[in-house]
């Protein structure tokens, strides 16, 4: 019975799953880790490059729609685009926190993107490579600048006042090229990433 039960998750929609998760729903958490896991996973580890960290990472995601699932709305947009919004956050202050803890910033932007980690699986790399690769050829419509301050943004862990300080372009010139180049992305990946809502 529980089996049959079980099966009637896939055929939910997101925001379906979500409102059982407001519930206290396990099974409809269960469902969505399955959907989306491996997707999370993937945008970790290409920007960690630690399969260890990018599951802690992984994990912590899905913690967070178990506690915040209920706060989803339709009007902040896609359940995709808040799931990876959220994802993508946890995996800056996770590379943040590897800064501070390093004490140095390292300007080569591959070595954050570097798959060939022993401690990485192929599968996992492959869903990595597939998604980053998707964002890359999105990025390359962009202007100079526009990919610039993503590049250092989302790939860097920098703030927007880093980016200013670094580029030395004013903070108002680097809000306005990240957002403008977001909304481009954004447009350019719907149709790329998650379909279900």
């Amino acid at each position: 019975m529980d089996e049959v039960y079980r099966l009637n998750y896939q055929g939910l929609t997101d925001l379906e799953l979500l409102e059982q998760i407001g519930n206290r729903d396990r099974d409809a958490l269960a469902t969505l880790y399955e959907r989306y896991g491996r997707r999370v996973f993937g945008l970790a580890v290409r920007i960690l490059s630690d399969s260890v960290s990018s599951e802690e990472v992984t994990q912590d995601v899905f913690m967070s729609v178990w506690r915040r699932g209920a706060t989803y709305t339709s009007k902040k947009g896609k359940f995709t685009t808040w799931l990876f919004s959220i994802a993508h956050n946890r995996t800056i202050d996770e590379l943040r926190k590897r800064r501070r803890d390093r004490s140095r910033t390292n300007d080569d932007i591959d070595d954050h993107l570097n798959l060939e980690s022993g401690d990485v699986s192929p599968a996992d790399a492959t869903v990595a490579q597939s998604e980053y690769a998707k964002i890359r050829a999105a990025m390359e419509n962009l202007p100079d600048e526009q990919k610039n301050v993503v590049e250092l943004s989302y790939f860097k862990g920098l703030t927007q006042t880093e980016i200013a300080t670094k580029t030395g372009q004013p903070l108002g010139t680097v809000k306005t090229r990240m957002r403008l180049a977001l909304k481009k992305l954004r447009k350019a990946l719907s149709a790329e990433i998650g379909t279900q809502v």
